[in-house]
């Protein structure tokens, strides 16, 4: 009722709310030129960043492995000191008493940002352990700094930098051909965070200053023909497996809530209609050339985060591309965990807008709506608070209530039928490098069954040209459907990986995690023994497995649509596995809400 409210509201006031979002553009502009200005202090390490090509298709055969890895949220933090107090951000006050002092690796749930060292040490696990063992990294953002001291607040400039240090870091772990290796790196997508920019949540369609500076950070990781329109919607897709398999990374926060320069994806001026444009080009390609995709961005796509009209169109989308999309991998909320989003419910919430005429023979009920955990919006205690979770046992208790209850009815009352199943595509939230919790990561495995059948690459120089004039601001418009909305889904496809087993399907997981309450006791003994402190962090820093989607008391025979709405049944009726998820969630922390 209350967003309903908002939104009569905003109608009303529409003159007002016209000049609010003029207003909002002409910040966005200021900071355009603030950010532009502050970069040349960072010179030297932009044109470092700036020489280093991304590999062009084809690459160069490298043997598959069917894994990759999913990593978010690193946050690192320059300003951490060491055994300073936990309250003060760990920013170099004094610690009250040893329960306030900032562990070197930091302090699970204590709501400092990463310290540097727990970002080094954790790429170079992954790279000693893991590097050999996965097909391609998907990095989904947030690469600074909250801005949780008022004493030091961020600025456009260590923003960029500390963007540009951990673009090369993952570059030089994981991408770059190394010495004696004779094929290449490990190609590496990243996606933009709200805190990778100036100032947080508020993000402008380009060509800005803005879009420019991260195109030159991640050239090594943008295919060389999508640079250009990178600029203007900071997204872009790579052939993580040449004409069979990519990722595509879009920028959420052109759908985000928190962005004050969204308000729809139905106005040809938003920056996600844009957006919407691009995405549903890429996947027309996709499903022309037989290729199958993940999603992948920042900001998870439910009803909590995104704008509705946003949310709506793109899970429509992938209902309709369900033969395409195998699923979607985002960060931003720290907890690990999934969301079942409806394309057919989203579907039916945009016409019943009326923003499309209803097609005779849809059938269906009309009032149907989208499965939401919680209305609550808590990005701005997350920028007030930095790491510091707050009322997640909550929003665990709704996405159980509102969401996995209301999604088990919705299948039993339809029979379980499998084409019940197609209208689901799977949300996936990673736990996050910052320790909100205990520092996580995951390593999906997926089928290569059938992978022998060699595909040829073809260029994509005739998607890239036909997307820039879509997105153009100088194309004649012209009357005619809405391609924000997607087409119906040819009869003839088969639903894919995410839903079939068949190639490219996901057939399991590990998770990854580091205790950093033993991590840090066993520092601190390691240097009782007299070991330096490199030497002491060394023995004392690891990951270990968590968890895998095979474990009791909720295994796993699989990771299909299917798996996950069975999964999500059985959490609302087993006790014993609801309470291993929610421990699971928090990263193994022993977090509790205050």
């Amino acid at each position: 009722m209350a967003a309903d409210e908002g939104r009569r509201l905003q109608m009303k006031n529409g003159g007002r709310m016209g000049h609010r979002r003029w207003a909002l553009w002409a910040v966005a502009l200021m900071v355009g030129a603030l950010w532009w200005m502050m970069c040349s202090d960072v010179a030297g390490l932009m044109s470092k960043t700036c020489g280093k090509d991304a590999a062009t298709t084809p690459r160069a055969a490298r043997a598959l492995r069917g894994r990759f890895l999913h990593i978010t949220d690193i946050h690192p933090d320059p300003l951490y000191v060491e055994g300073s107090s936990i309250a003060g951000a760990c920013h170099g006050d004094p610690a009250r008493d040893a329960s306030d002092r900032a562990g070197r690796f930091g302090d699970a749930v204590g709501g400092c940002d990463a310290p540097m060292d727990l970002m080094n040490y954790t790429l170079a696990w992954v790279a000693t352990h893991l590097r050999d063992e996965i097909d391609f990294v998907v990095w989904t953002g947030d690469n600074a700094r909250h801005d949780n001291d008022r004493r030091q607040p961020r600025t456009a400039e260590q923003i960029l930098h500390m963007n540009a240090q951990v673009a090369d870091q993952f570059y030089e772990l994981f991408q770059q051909q190394h010495d004696g290796d004779t094929v290449p790196g490990v190609p590496v997508v990243p996606s933009l965070g709200n805190n990778d920019v100036f100032p947080h949540n508020m993000f402008s369609l380009g060509p800005t200053l803005m879009t420019r500076q991260l195109q030159r950070i991640w050239a090594k990781f943008i295919p060389e023909e999508q640079r250009q329109a990178f600029e203007h919607d900071t997204s872009f897709f790579v052939e993580v497996i040449p004409g069979r398999l990519a990722v595509i990374s879009f920028n959420t926060l052109y759908f985000f809530k928190s962005n004050p320069l969204v308000d729809n994806c139905n106005d040809k001026g938003q920056p996600g209609h844009a957006l919407l444009l691009w995405l549903g080009s890429v996947l027309e390609e996709m499903r022309a050339r037989n290729m199958k995709v993940w999603l992948s961005g920042h900001v998870p796509p439910i009803p909590k985060n995104l704008e509705q009209s946003c949310y709506n169109k793109l899970t429509w989308w992938t209902y309709e591309y369900r033969d395409v999309i195998i699923g979607g991998l985002y960060g931003h909320m720290n907890v690990d965990h999934f969301y079942p989003a409806d394309g057919k419910a989203a579907k039916k919430s945009i016409k019943h807008q009326g923003k499309v005429r209803a097609q005779a023979g849809d059938g269906g009920d009309e009032s149907e709506e989208p499965l939401d955990a919680d209305a609550d919006n808590d990005d701005d205690l997350f920028s007030g608070r930095g790491a510091m979770p707050m009322r997640k046992e909550k929003y665990m208790r709704r996405l159980r209530k509102d969401v996995y209850c209301e999604l088990a009815k919705r299948v039993d009352d339809k029979g379980g039928q499998e084409q019940n199943y197609e209208r689901y595509s799977m949300v996936h939230v990673a736990a996050s490098v910052i320790p909100t919790f205990n520092p996580g990561f995951r390593v999906w495995e997926y089928n290569l069954t059938g992978i022998d059948d060699a595909a040829v690459p073809a260029p994509w120089s005739r998607l890239v040209r036909r997307a820039q004039e879509m997105l153009s601001p100088f194309r004649k418009k012209k009357h005619g459907p809405d391609r924000t909305l997607p087409p119906k889904k040819p009869k003839h496809l088969a639903a894919g990986p995410g839903h079939i087993p068949q190639l490219f399907s996901p057939v399991r997981f590990t998770q990854y995690y580091a205790d950093l309450a033993e991590i840090n006791k066993d520092y601190a003994r390691e240097l009782e023994a007299g070991r330096s402190r490199d030497e002491a962090a060394a023995a004392a820093f690891r990951y270990k497995i968590e968890y895998t989607s095979e474990d009791e008391p909720y295994p796993m025979e699989s990771l299909l649509v299917r798996d996950y709405v069975e999964l999500a049944s059985k959490l609302t009726e087993n006790r014993t596995a609801w309470d291993a998820y929610v421990r699971r969630a928090f990263v193994s922390s022993g977090y509790h809400d205050k």
